[in-house]
């Protein structure tokens, strides 16, 4: 395990979008082909939808350029099958497991609430007024009725940053999560207001099995900060046309 430093973070934070799911593949098809679908018609829960064989060769692949930062002294994974199964495969292609692997539901999917499992027409259809509210709110502090926020997932979000100052100082962590989380791990660890967050979900969305890292250093006349190091880096882009 790697000596303690001085710093209240983890040396390294590595933080990794789920690799491509069914939803996923579904809902591209469906938003490709202009469909009327009011529904993605999946016949599970949208926390037991697995990877396709696609997302498994990305999470390969992303697990392989990982293991340059291993061996990591914790995992922490969301409890959803696509991220365990996004972990599993990581694993696999690391020299060294982590010494610690933990479900962590503070880093689970956003919730959608009467959203959930349907596509944008069919949010359109069944939710009009839901729509509206949410066109005048805004997509940042929406809240979808039984569903969160984006200051919503902040707030687990930041009580789990505390977790990794508590227990983690000088660690090396690696976190497989969803694509709103990772988004907003930006947002807390370098004070992003509204609009940036916005604006960069807008320009460069999070992409599957991609990875976010940051490692220890100097910001902002801070020595010990986590500095990042990678945003939306998909190494499973740069096998496939290596290959």
């Amino acid at each position: 395990m790697p000596a303690k430093t001085g710093s209240k973070w983890p040396s390294l934070l590595a933080v990794m979008r789920h690799a491509e799911s069914e939803a996923n593949q579904r809902r591209e098809y469906l938003e490709k082909a202009s469909s009327q679908e009011v529904y993605l018609g999946l016949s599970m829960r949208d926390m037991d939808v697995p990877l396709t064989p696609l997302g498994r060769e990305q999470a390969r692949a992303s697990g392989r350029y990982l293991d340059r930062y291993s061996p990591f002294d914790v995992l922490y994974v969301s409890p959803y099958t696509r991220t365990q199964q996004t972990a599993d495969l990581v694993l696999e292609e690391v020299s060294l497991e982590p010494a610690l692997r933990r479900v962590e539901e503070r880093v689970r999917e956003k919730e959608f609430g009467v959203l959930d499992g349907l596509t944008r027409h069919g949010v359109r259809v069944k939710h009009p007024e839901e729509t509206r509210r949410k066109e005048f709110i805004g997509k940042y502090y929406y809240r979808p009725p039984g569903g969160e926020s984006y200051p919503d997932v902040n707030l687990r979000v930041q009580s789990f940053l505390g977790t990794l100052v508590r227990e983690h100082a000088g660690q090396r962590v690696l976190v497989v999560t969803h694509s709103v989380v990772v988004l907003l791990f930006r947002r807390l660890l370098e004070r992003m207001e509204e609009q940036e967050v916005l604006e960069l979900d807008r320009q460069d969305e999070v992409k599957n099995a991609s990875l976010l890292v940051y490692e220890s250093g100097t910001r902002d006349g801070r020595q010990g900060a986590l500095v990042r190091k990678d945003w939306n880096l998909a190494p499973w882009e740069r096998a496939s046309v290596a290959h």
